[in-house]
């Protein structure tokens, strides 16, 4: 919400720079710029933890096969990887490094997706959650 909040508060700022000339109006918005900027690093900071302990659950239950949530789990390192160094400006956010180390944990998002669309759930690992 904070990156969408300095996104649509830059149109404001810029219009009261254009009326005024200030030049703080105009580092406000170079600072609203910037924590778009910072707020998409700390986003994927935040996603990790949550994917892995999914994965995790999905590994350790078998709801789906350990391949898919076993990628899930090695995906999370290289994505997380890109965040700190997008964070601390070692990469920039539009990089061509930046996109491969997103691209496991992408794909295996979709992958997951359709599995679970199509096949759903082990049926057999469902059975022994319900019976214990």
């Amino acid at each position: 919400m904070a990156m969408v909040a300095s996104i649509l508060l830059v149109v404001p700022v810029s219009q009261v720079y254009v009326q005024f000339g200030d030049a703080a109006n105009r580092a406000l918005g170079t600072f609203l710029l910037g924590v778009n900027g910072l707020i998409g690093p700390l986003h994927t900071i935040v996603f990790i933890p949550g994917a892995l302990m999914f994965y995790s659950v999905l590994y350790r239950s078998r709801l789906v096969p350990r391949r898919i949530s076993g990628w899930g789990l090695i995906a999370a390192v290289p994505f997380l990887a890109a965040a700190f160094l997008n964070m601390f400006g070692v990469l920039d956010v539009d990089s061509s490094i930046s996109t491969l180390c997103d691209m496991p944990m992408a794909v295996q998002e979709m992958v997951l997706a359709v599995w679970l669309i199509v096949k759903g759930f082990n049926p057999k690992a469902m059975a022994r959650a319900q019976a214990a």
